[in-house]
Order: structure tokens, then sequence, then C-alpha cells
């Protein structure tokens, strides 16, 4: 064991580089708790056209505000979050046996890295780009076709968000919204990796001749 001041800044610093240590495979944290404003969340929900066919699943979900809204405002078939904060997990829960909503909402207390991601037909997210980077393999191999992924303010690296009057995102109200579809949004990327494979093949075998 290790003794420090107690000077707040210290203790942040020490708690930074014991959080990061924790990130691996499967990271016990990729954002910090930040909700998105309720009209930010309106907006996400509208791009990814969530309906009463979709099932909706928000990594990292806070207070539960995607959950609801997408079940009230927009009469999706279910949705499932998954956080690390306990409390806020059994708030959720709470508020959703209140409004009879136990059978279309629910609120995991677990590392979404450990979830099975393909029931989903919607995936929001609000969690950092590197934070998306180490979800991005998960979401390209449990994903299903035809998914959506919307995330706030932080774009997956790689892949091509769907078209856009704004480019490469949705500008709402300052803030960025990164959509993509499964598997269109790293279709490009992989079939430019297979061309580029097959070319390398084509000079060896030439070379072997």
């Amino acid at each position: 064991m290790f003794s420090t001041s107690k000077n707040p800044l210290t203790l942040l610093s020490l708690n930074r580089t014991f959080h990061n240590s924790l990130w691996g495979e499967n990271p016990a944290s990729v954002a910090p708790y930040v909700p998105s404003p309720y009209d930010v969340v309106r907006k996400m929900l509208e791009l990814a056209e969530v309906g009463p066919d979709d099932v909706v699943y928000d990594l990292g979900c806070g207070d539960g505000r995607i959950l609801f809204t997408a079940i009230l405002e927009f009469k999706a078939k279910k949705a499932i979050g998954f956080d690390l904060n306990e409390g806020l997990c059994k708030n959720i829960k709470k508020k959703a046996e209140e409004l009879q909503l136990q059978d279309k909402i629910q609120a995991v207390n677990s590392n979404f890295f450990l979830a099975d991601l393909s029931p989903a037909t919607v995936i929001t997210l609000y969690l950092t780009t590197s934070g998306n980077e180490k979800l991005k393999p998960k979401l390209e191999k449990e994903s299903r076709a035809g998914t959506r992924v919307i995330s706030h303010d932080f774009p997956v690296k790689g892949w091509s968000p769907t078209n856009s009057t704004e480019g490469e995102s949705f500008i709402y109200h300052a803030h960025s919204l990164y959509l993509y579809k499964i598997p269109e949004a790293y279709m490009t990327r992989q079939l430019t990796e297979d061309s580029a494979s097959s070319r390398l093949q084509r000079i060896r075998s030439f070379f072997r001749r």
C-alpha cells in the first residue's frame, strides 16, 4: 500500500491512473456520466427512425432518459440500458414499475462490453472517441444487419456515417450526431482491406513463380 496527500488534484490523478489500468478487452468504464439533453435525445431517436418494431439498447444509460423517451414518445417495442451505476439502475427500475413499463424498460447494472448486442435494432452511445474505438469490434461482430447506431458528439473512427446535409454528422443545436447503419458503416473499409490483401497475395504469388 502507499500513502498520498489529501490534495484533490493528487487523488484525482491517482484515480485516473487506476481507472485507466482497468481498460482492457472489457474496460470497466469508457466515459463519465454526462446526460444528453432531452431535445438531443429526441433528435437521436428521430434520426435513428425509432418505431414500434425497434429494440433500443442504450450503452451507458445513466438516468434512463433515452429508454423512457424511446418507449413513451417513439413507441419502441423494448428499451434496455446498461450502466455500472447501481443506484441509477435501481431508479430506472422503480420509475418503470411506477409507470407499469417494467415489461418494456430494463436497466442492467453491468458492463455493456459483456452484453449480447444482437437483439438490438438501435444502439445509442454517448461515450468518448476512445470508448467508441474500444466498442467498435464488438459492434461489428454482434450487431445484426440493419441495426442503426447513433452516437452523440463522438464518431466511430473508420466508420462512414449515413449521409446527412451537414456531411459527416448531423448538427443539432451545436451537438454532433453520428448515425451509422450496420454493415454499411464499415463495409467500404472492409472491401478496401480485402482488396489490398488480395493485391498483396497476387504480388507474392508472382514472385514465387
